[in-house]
């Protein structure tokens, strides 16, 4: 899908190559049954000659029957249907009754500016019939590819190909086809691909979002690492029990050398500078200022006093 202009049937053709399946364009297959008289084709001549359009109905039996032959049964391209949302709808029911419904909705997104210049610049050959476009794909010259005996294209523009009409037809477009944008957008079908730079790298962009992306599985949980970082964790946790159990017994047993500045009684409690044994693992943690009490005497000897435990609990 997109608009006139966007390049759809450019990246139709190079997706037959790349996939070797068919392009169904309902007008072309339209024109073919009328040309050939089958019974389909009389039955839009005669609604053509009342001046109506061709109903869904018809179409539908147009694209029934062209999907049923050999060269789609591996796929195709679905060209120009449907128009309408009561079209995508009928559409939906019929691939899926044949067994075939649609794996993607393409949308070529094409700015205004580029396609009133992709559109008015439109040459049709009134020999040959090939379309070709001024600013983007002219025709060769000499026309080695035109009829017998003819050695340039003969161009004309379109009444629709001029720049006059583009900007209405946009927007016919785009008022017409938003309720099926939103149709297949809420059926999850629909990707949109930027239609504008060089045709490779357009052609690149299409493939790439008709390629099923492949999720990458979540990595899964070994559970032998998780056993090995448990048992880590549990190891860490005694033996910081253990650290914490010795740090207690070696306090108990330190001796404690103390500069205290007055004592208020044999049984008194004072704020002293501890300072562990410097070749104790634990001295780290144990240095510091604690409060300690003693039951118990103090004697002097020299500049220091020593602080000699009763029997009693020294509570560090």
């Amino acid at each position: 899908m997109g608009a006139p202009g966007s390049g759809k049937g450019t990246q139709a053709q190079r997706l037959i190559k790349q996939f070797g399946i068919p392009q169904i364009s309902t007008g072309d297959i339209l024109r073919k049954h009328r040309q050939e008289g089958t019974e389909l084709g009389k039955r839009a001549d005669a609604i053509m000659a009342k001046g109506l359009l061709v109903d869904d109905a018809t179409m539908l039996d147009i694209i029934r029957d062209r999907v049923a032959q050999p060269d789609a049964q591996g796929g195709f391209i679905l060209d120009g249907f449907p128009r309408t949302q009561t079209q995508a709808e009928a559409l939906t029911k019929l691939m899926n009754d044949l067994g075939t419904p649609l794996d993607a909705v393409v949308l070529f997104e094409v700015g205004d500016e580029e396609l009133v210049r992709r559109i008015s610049g439109r040459r049709t050959c009134s020999l040959c019939n090939k379309v070709f476009n001024i600013h983007t794909a002219p025709p060769p010259s000499p026309a080695t590819d035109c009829v017998p005996d003819s050695s340039e294209h003969q161009l004309f523009q379109r009444k629709d190909d001029k720049e006059a009409t583009v900007a209405e037809r946009l927007r016919v477009y785009a008022r017409q086809t938003q309720p099926v944008l939103s149709y297949y957008s809420d059926a999850g079908l629909l990707r949109t691909v930027r239609a504008e730079g060089a045709l490779a790298d357009i052609t690149q962009r299409l493939l790439d979002v008709l390629t099923p992306q492949t999720a990458k599985p979540a990595k899964p949980v070994k559970r032998a690492a998780k056993r090995r970082t448990a048992a880590k964790k549990k190891a860490k946790s005694r033996t910081r029990a253990v650290v914490r159990r010795k740090a207690k017994a070696r306090c108990r047993s330190m001796l404690a050398i103390c500069s205290v500045s007055r004592l208020r009684s044999s049984s008194s409690a004072a704020r002293v500078a501890f300072a562990a044994d410097s070749n104790s693992a634990t001295s780290a943690n144990a240095a510091g200022v604690i409060e300690i009490c003693l039951q118990g005497v103090a004697e002097e000897d020299g500049s220091r006093t020593h602080l000699k435990p009763s029997d009693g609990p020294t509570r560090i």
